[in-house]
């Protein structure tokens, strides 16, 4: 197949083989093109669609002489050399036996869906990769991969376009600041929940879904049984089955791929999807578990943590330890430091001391500058990791980690389920996360950590304990059975029946005995409740004008099937001659909430806001705008800093607060631990709920408003008692919440609105003023840092990267570096007047490697900014294509 794709900011057209091979534009990619397309033509394979696909690529050239016998090489799967090639500079030469007995099955290799669960460390994603490889190259199919992180997200497309990018295959992460469009020449589309929720909606609205993707790959499967964000994964898979099965494309079919750490009853996952099951139980490095009760120890240590770590430092062995808190966390790496400051060194080879020190300049020139506990833990080799640390400080630490810089990490629980950071020791010290008790589904996660493979023969989780009773619930946890997965929409509003209750998961684990799935319209065999609960999501959403139903028959008087319809017409299904048929169809309201991936309830509320604000909204600054996309989720204020700093405001920010309903008496009375009713109402409680959630949404804008004005990071925290951490995810938050509601805007024609929300979304995530915006999309570009490049000369990315895009002459593109770095240079200009030759020549190593970073980053930006273009022409015309008459 030709391919073409942007580098150096100049398209480049290569050929990729029926090998794997990819070869530019020439007279060898054209003699090779030639001659496969002949191969193919002589196999009976050509470009028409019923005719394209390459079923048994074992029988084809080269794979038939390449793949062997042994099934545990990657051969003899069909995996192109090229991605073999790459595979093994990775350390994966063979396939383990359990992976090599999953992809066995004749009907998975086919496109038949596969539920896998294997341990932790076990090489799951091998195993999706390889069935990926099989649609994308001889199917000609799309892959999407849905995971629960951006950081996983982030490590998987790295990892993905290292060895996929090896026969041409595209990969593009979808998810934080993107815009969520999967243009038609990206072959894998890697998201997180939310964005494959948002993207999926465009699919189907588009009718692409199955004529383009082949596969969908959910890992961490069991976060179905998540109360926050299960029900999005159920309705990704419910949407994605029941559109193949409605489909006229549903013979080409759509594999769904699961896979899993943790699920019990998994037979259940399995049967809802029609999957194929396979459960690995065996762990490629042993992992031995224990409890370690309270002993005799110094004050300081009453666990006796220090000597467990201690062992493992000693023999340069790497450690995790799970916290129940922030706080047990920066303690923890504390009191190791102190405990271990000459120890930790003892034997530290010259060159991981010298990367210490460099990793201490890297997170002073880190957005929210040096931790101090972090400065006098790193040159121990220990750290703390949670989410009070920024993005930028969480990757440095983990990157510090994986090298072996740091020996160990103090961490909560959420670096179980986060990105891959195994230990030869894990240390759990709390059986509570946070408030809350241990569960085994979490303790299963923490223990996985441990075994590093490859590097280890053998993992340890230590569980540790300070009481009788604490030990008898360690030993009940080390054997505790896992809680069986639950759908996450049991108490969802949907509006789904008949047909559509067959695709819950819940119709699976209440439907009688004996029942077996089928996909026909009716409620015949559907439970009484779940028809039950359908009905009453179905009122909820005509009362709230969300959906209309036909004039044919009203909704309270069905007892049949409903079918389903768009705005611009009906399903062809749906006969109005048919009594018993009633076809239900979005409003523009309803349409709206699904496009922008907001909850029901909660688009209803952002609805009624922007209602207000379109009578009068306050545009003298950005208060308002910001206020209206500050998520719910906001800071809790300290009411005596919030009434001060409300008594400081602006009178046009004074009008803001008026308008969105913040009063000066309830913040007064507030300060003063006033917590009584508000109304003499019945419902007083709610109603103070609502008052106080306004409050606090507006105090949380107040920091945002902080934040996008160019604020530092340290003198907001200070001001609005925030971690750096917190702050920086409440900025993520509210520039994806501002996305969801100018997506809203889009869909109810409040083109005005939607606007402004594009203009303020780049600037929320970002964090800058207008003017320096363009240059925070360099990756390592920060505010100050796009502050110091503007004052430097440079206005926009295309004149950082400049030098690399147009400038060839080697002196050039020197004097170019040497101006980023003397921008990034003031920065630091108190630290360069340091005496120590040493920690000054570190530090102008780290500015360079910047430097460095930022062209190379510029340039990667140019790229992206010319491939998107192209893409966009591509999409266009495909799209026209597929509109021509036949």
């Amino acid at each position: 197949m030709w391919r073409s794709r942007m580098v150096d900011g100049e398209q480049e057209v290569v050929y990729v083989t029926l090998g794997g091979d990819v070869l530019k534009k020439g007279g060898r990619a054209f003699r090779a093109a030639t001659a496969d397309q002949k191969y193919l033509k002589a196999q009976g394979i050509s470009s028409r669609p019923a005719n394209s696909s390459i079923e048994v690529p074992e029988e084809i050239e080269p794979y038939a002489s390449r793949c062997g016998e042994d099934a545990l090489e990657l051969a003899y799967w069909c995996v192109p050399e090229s991605v073999e090639a790459c595979y093994r500079d990775a350390g994966i030469r063979r396939l383990r036996q359990w992976q090599a007995d999953c992809l066995s099955s004749p009907e998975v290799l086919s496109g038949k869906s596969l539920i896998y669960v294997a341990p932790t460390s076990a090489g799951k994603s091998l195993v999706s990769e390889v069935l990926m490889l099989r649609q994308l190259l001889f199917r000609g199919r799309r892959a999407l991969v849905i995971l629960p992180y951006v950081s996983i997200c982030e490590e998987r497309v790295s990892q993905l376009r290292g060895s996929f990018g090896a026969c041409g295959l595209r990969v593009e992460g979808l998810y934080s600041s993107s815009d969520g469009k999967w243009h038609t020449g990206a072959d894998v589309a890697v998201c997180t929940i939310e964005k494959a929720s948002a993207l999926l909606n465009r699919l189907l609205e588009d009718d692409s879904l199955l004529r383009d993707v082949g596969v969908v790959v959910v890992d961490e499967m069991h976060l179905l049984g998540e109360e926050h964000r299960g029900y999005l994964l159920e309705l990704i898979l419910i949407k994605a089955r029941l559109s193949a099965n409605m489909s006229a494309a549903s013979a080409q079919g759509l594999q769904i791929i699961g896979l899993s750490a943790t699920i019990p009853n998994v037979q259940l996952l399995a049967d809802w999807l029609d999957a194929k099951l396979y459960v690995c139980h065996e762990r490629p490095v042993p992992l031995t578990m224990s409890v370690a009760s309270k002993k005799a120890q110094t004050p300081r240590d009453p666990d006796g943590l220090v000597p467990l770590v201690e062992e493992c430092a000693r023999a340069g062995q790497s450690v995790l330890i799970f916290c129940a808190t922030k706080d047990w966390c920066e303690k923890a790496a504390t009191l190791l430091a102190e405990e271990l400051w000459e120890k930790c060194r003892e034997g530290v080879m010259d060159e991981v001391r010298a990367s210490r020190i460099r990793l201490l300049e890297e997170l002073k020139q880190a957005p929210a500058g040096l931790c101090p506990i972090l400065a006098n833990t790193v040159p121990s080799g220990l750290a703390y990791h949670h989410a009070g640390l920024t993005v930028e400080e969480r990757h440095l630490l983990e990157a510090a980690y994986r090298k072996g810089v740091l020996c160990c990490l103090c961490a909560t629980s959420t670096l179980a389920a986060g990105v891959n950071l195994p230990a030869r020791r894990v240390i759990i010290r709390s059986l509570k996360v946070g408030a809350e008790a241990l569960d085994a589904t979490r303790f299963r996660q923490m223990a996985g950590r441990a075994g590093r493979v490859g590097l280890d023969t053998k993992g340890e989780c230590i569980l540790m304990t300070r009481s009788a009773k604490d030990t008898e619930e360690a030993h009940a946890l080390l054997s505790a059975q896992l809680q069986p997965l639950k759908s996450s929409l049991t108490s969802q509003r949907l509006d789904l029946e008949g047909r559509f209750a067959r695709s819950l998961l819940r119709f699976f684990e209440e439907k009688p005995a004996g029942s077996e799935e089928t996909w026909c319209c009716g409620p015949e065999d559907v439970p009484e409740s779940l028809l039950k609960d359908i009905r009453e999501a179905l009122a909820y959403l005509k009362a709230q004008k969300l959906v209309r139903v036909d004039e044919a028959k009203e909704m309270g008087d069905s007892d049949g099937p409903l079918h389903f319809g768009s705005p611009q017409g009906a399903s062809p299904s749906a006969s109005p001659s048919k009594k018993s048929n009633v076809a239900l169809m979005a409003t523009p309201l309803g349409d709206g909430v699904v496009h922008s991936a907001l909850r029901p309830t909660e688009a209803l509320s952002v609805f009624e806001d922007l209602q207000r604000a379109r009578q009068g909204l306050c545009l003298d600054s950005d208060l308002h705008l910001i206020f209206l996309v500050t998520p719910a989720a906001s800071i809790e204020p300290d009411w005596s800093r919030y009434i001060t700093y409300y008594e400081k405001l602006q009178p046009r920010d004074r009008a803001v607060a008026n308008a969105v309903g913040v009063s000066p008496d309830f913040l007064l009375k507030q300060s003063m631990g006033h917590r009584g009713p508000l109304s003499t109402g019945n419902d007083w409680r709610q109603d103070r709920e609502r008052v106080t959630a306004v409050h606090r949404r507006f105090w949380t804008a107040l920091a945002l408003r902080e934040l996008a004005a160019e604020t530092s990071a340290s003198r907001v925290c200070v001001a609005f008692a925030a971690s750096r951490g917190s702050l920086q995810s409440l900025q993520t938050l509210a520039a994806t919440y501002c996305g969801m509601v100018r997506q809203l805007c889009e869909r109810l024609r409040w083109h005005e609105m939607a606007a402004l929300f594009d203009c303020l979304m780049p600037r929320l995530s970002f964090g800058v003023s207008a003017e320096v915006l363009p240059l925070c999309r360099i990756p390592g570009v920060y505010p100050a840092r796009a502050r110091a490049l503007l004052q430097a000369g440079f206005a926009s990315v295309e004149e950082v990267a400049g030098t690399s895009l147009i400038l060839r002459c080697c002196s050039q593109a020197k004097s170019s570096v040497l101006t980023v770095e003397a921008a990034l240079r003031k920065l630091s200009q108190f630290e360069s007047r340091r005496t120590d030759a040493e920690l000054v020549g570190h530090q102008e190593v780290v500015i360079r490697q910047a430097a460095l970073k930022i062209l190379h980053g510029a340039q990667k930006c140019v790229n992206e900014d010319l491939q998107q273009l192209k893409d966009e022409a591509e999409d266009d015309d495909a799209r026209i294509q597929r509109t021509k008459p036949a």
